[in-house]
């Protein structure tokens, strides 16, 4: 059954760095993540009653896409823990997709920061450098753009081995279910491109009925003579036939 998940229930995005060396970087990430409309997940969100280790591993498991911060530094490692959090943040992501992005240039990394990251290689995840926080930011928001449209590929095979879908709908113009009127005026069309200017105007402009219809004026006979498209008899006729049709219904539908 799917989950259907209230309106302010976004995507959240768990963000994993060292906090003060990183601020900059955190908060370029956070903004780009909620350009997207997504919700960015931070250790400082807020004071809680629990420890560290607890509060961060609860924020983790509730996320569903993982980014990972990394400059210079390893992070602090708590008494009873052998690694520091910003590894352990990144080994209890498990299978969640994963975004990471290093720092460059970087001249006093840590060593259990460079090992860190060459396990991360070893994962087979590539990552991006990057040199200033907005440069961070434009990079996490195009990312995440084409992770999540990777998730709704969800076929696995490429796009021109599937199964062809219908067209779309031709967009809806005032030609549409007008055969007959189309199919008087389809043959004069590849005579001349001025021709069908001049019928297409005509209609705004004056009625195509004798002076004596209630709705011409006594110039009507006048004004249809000095737009008549030229040509042959059966094209004026034709013509005439069309826009008297196309005037009256306009009128009869103003007046109803």
């Amino acid at each position: 059954m799917i989950a259907i998940r209230t309106p302010d229930q976004r995507l959240p995005i768990f963000i994993s760095s060292t906090m003060k060396e990183l601020a900059g970087a955190r908060a370029a990430a956070r903004t780009a993540i909620e350009q997207l409309r997504l919700t960015p997940v931070l250790f400082e969100l807020g004071a809680r009653p629990y420890p560290p280790r607890d509060l961060y591993l609860a924020y983790l498991r509730q996320s569903d896409v993982f980014i990972g911060i990394y400059g210079q530094q390893y992070g602090w490692i708590a008494p009873d823990q052998e690694i520091s959090g910003l590894e352990d943040e990144y080994l209890n992501a498990g299978m969640m997709p994963k975004l990471v992005y290093v720092q460059s240039p970087a001249p006093d990394r840590d060593p259990r920061l460079s090992a860190m990251l060459s396990r991360i290689q070893s994962d087979g995840l590539s990552y991006r450098g990057f040199g200033t926080s907005d440069e961070l930011g434009t990079l996490i928001a195009d990312d995440l753009a084409v992770l999540l449209s990777e998730r709704f590929d969800l076929g696995g095979e490429p796009r021109e081995a599937r199964q062809p879908t219908r067209p779309l709908p031709a967009p809806a113009s005032r030609f549409i279910g007008r055969e007959r009127e189309k199919s008087i005026v389809r043959p004069y069309w590849t005579v001349s491109r001025r021709w069908w200017t001049r019928v297409s105007f005509v209609p705004r402009i004056l009625c195509t009925d004798s002076p004596a219809s209630p709705c011409c004026k006594s110039s009507a006979t006048s004004r249809w003579s000095s737009w008549m498209p030229w040509g042959d008899g059966a094209a004026q006729a034709g013509a005439r036939r069309l826009l008297r049709g196309r005037h009256h219904r306009r009128r009869a539908g103003a007046t109803a």
